[in-house]
């Protein structure tokens, strides 16, 4: 799973791609009931009114393979074919809005992955069989793993991915290239970054250079158990 140089220097300097006019206005252009209906191909069709409309960008759900069908749960990063459609419908989807000159971002989970086998405490901490096939150590030791202890907030209930580990950072940084160069997206979304520092959200960024990124984080919310209150 790579890029050529070629490629994604045609990306960098693609005219629709390039903010011109240095004001944008982001769409979230999903909510968390859109993988119930047909989403990339639904949306494919809203492509000229969110143009005609102005947005400069469109934020999408995550576009891998997922536990949860929201997207939130990834396990193999370089399947996409998820709820919200398959593949081939994401990247017809893509293709339009970069016609119409809308960008799309990708949304960008990288704080924590299912794993696909059972490891060290019998936890499933293992990426066997599919691609980015790490083991223990990319796991932080706060959640299970046999990586080193995580350098931001944890995320309770899955494995945490370990960004002091050269190995995982070297692959994530291939496959955000991929998802920039071959499939399409040209603004970055990063989920959770209380999770990890944001020196490694920095190295992402600067070998990977989206057009635009955001990150998601909060100082408080409010939560009634373990559910997150609405309208904050």
């Amino acid at each position: 799973m790579g890029y050529t140089s070629n490629e994604f220097n045609k990306q960098q300097t693609d005219s629709a791609a390039v903010i011109s006019s240095g004001k944008e206005i982001l769409l979230q252009a999903f909510n968390w009931e859109s993988h119930k209906h047909d989403w990339w191909r639904n949306l494919e069709r809203k492509v000229p009114d969110m143009a005609k409309s102005g947005f400069t960008s469109a934020w999408l759900p995550p576009p891998s393979n997922s536990l949860a069908p929201e997207g939130y749960l990834p396990q193999n990063l370089y399947s996409l074919n998820s709820s919200y459609g398959s593949e081939h419908l994401l990247k017809a989807l893509l293709n339009k809005m970069k016609q119409y000159k809308v960008r799309a971002m990708a949304d960008i989970v990288i704080n924590h992955r299912v794993g696909t086998t059972q490891g060290h405490g019998g936890k499933y901490n293992r990426y066997d069989g599919i691609p980015l096939s790490w083991d223990e150590r990319a796991v932080t030791s706060c959640t299970g793993g046999l990586g080193n202890k995580s350098t931001g907030d944890n995320f309770h209930g899955f494995p945490n991915i370990d960004h002091t580990q050269q190995f995982v950072r070297k692959d994530i940084i291939n496959w955000l290239r991929w998802l920039r160069n071959s499939i399409g997206f040209q603004d970055f979304r990063f989920d959770f970054v209380r999770g990890y520092s944001a020196k490694y959200v920095k190295e992402y960024i600067e070998n990977t250079k989206p057009i635009f990124s955001v990150g998601e984080y909060w100082d408080s919310c409010n939560y009634r158990g373990h559910y997150l209150e609405y309208n904050q």
